[in-house]
């Protein structure tokens, strides 16, 4: 019977969830699960800071959409990458953090750098667990893959205790887990649609604003159409440039105070009123102005200002969802929609 380690089954695992870079910092009890990852074929780069690798996996992870692994040692190693951790989860970057940590048989007992880690790191992240064995390593890597794309992304943390790395079990009893597929993509609900399309239509002042969820979405072409097409102006935000060209001549990006203040209406697609938009708020916003939200967390929808339109799902989907009912009367949008 073939059998087949821990640092294997890890290995195994990221590489069938398509996870294709690894950065960290080896040393016991991971410096065999950076050798599997290596024999998989998953590229690993060596770091300095574990703070700095989480950082690259994260950028991994933003730039690709599939997120990049972050391999740390026990105790000190983890610590120093909890600021990438919650870096990623504040930004909404996925990452797979796999950690290394004492002997399952040595908890509790004072074993070699032993850290609370799997609590620690729930704080930072949108999953954190360790394996119950060899046989779950699979599955529990699946779901932090899955966990750190799905819905809104961020840091996952898998634990992996040190006795569990070199362990062996057979093959034949360890479930193989399938890819996880892209995350779904979900349009707005139909009311809130004609809803948005009734402000934008009532507005003077219209004005889009793009953040960081338009380029994680892709929402390039989709977006310059409607700006283009709708005459819209529009201003970027520090995480939202690149998805339309600052030279675009719908740009207000030079008159930010000036386009913030006097907007009556705001689409805000795929960012978030927090401080870097002013919280919403007067005196840099109109007071009576309306915010069409769209975002993919509905966690984000009302926070500071309450939107006269809130639209959840996919950035792309629902910009093209705004572009096509803006081309026919509102009560077909309502019965094509809805059917």
């Amino acid at each position: 019977m073939e059998e087949v380690t821990g640092a294997q089954l890890i290995a195994e695992a990221l590489k069938a969830q398509k996870v294709e870079y690894m950065f960290g910092i080896v040393g016991v009890p991971v410096i065999e699960v950076a050798m599997a990852a290596q024999a998989e074929g998953i590229r690993y780069l060596g770091m300095r800071n574990e703070q700095a690798a989480c950082y690259a996996a994260s950028a991994i992870g933003y730039l690709t959409g599939r997120p990049g692994a972050c391999l740390v040692v026990s105790g000190p190693g983890l610590i120093h990458a909890l600021g990438g951790m919650a870096n990623a989860n504040s930004n909404c970057w996925p990452v797979v953090v796999i950690g290394g940590s004492s002997d399952q048989n040595q908890e509790t007992s004072g074993a070699f750098q032993e850290f609370p880690q799997v609590e620690a790191c729930r704080l930072y992240s949108k999953f954190s667990a360790r394996p119950s064995s060899l046989e779950a390593i699979p599955s529990i890597i699946e779901k932090a893959v899955r966990t750190s794309m799905f819905g809104r992304p961020g840091a996952c943390y898998v634990d992996i205790p040190g006795d569990m790395v070199n362990a062996k079990v057979e093959r034949k009893d360890v479930r193989v887990v399938s890819c996880c597929p892209p995350p779904p993509v979900s349009l707005a609900y139909p009311g809130a649609i004609i809803d948005a399309l009734s402000v934008l239509r009532a507005a003077k002042r219209p004005l889009v604003v793009i953040g960081k969820g338009a380029a994680y979405g892709r929402a390039e072409a989709s977006l310059r159409d409607l700006v283009e097409v709708g005459g819209l102006p529009f201003l970027p935000t520090p995480m939202g440039k690149g998805v339309l060209p600052d030279k675009h001549p719908n740009c207000v990006a030079a008159a930010r105070s000036r386009a913030l203040l006097h907007a009556d209406v705001i689409l805000l697609f795929g960012a978030r009123l927090n401080w870097i938009l002013h919280f919403g708020l007067p005196p840099r916003f109109n007071p009576h102005v309306k915010i069409i939200q769209v975002d993919l967390c509905a966690e984000e929808m009302g926070n500071n200002v309450r939107p006269a339109a809130a639209l959840l799902g996919d950035v792309n989907g629902i910009v093209t969802q705004v572009r096509w009912s803006q081309c026919v009367p509102l009560r077909y949008v309502v019965l094509m929609w809805s059917s």
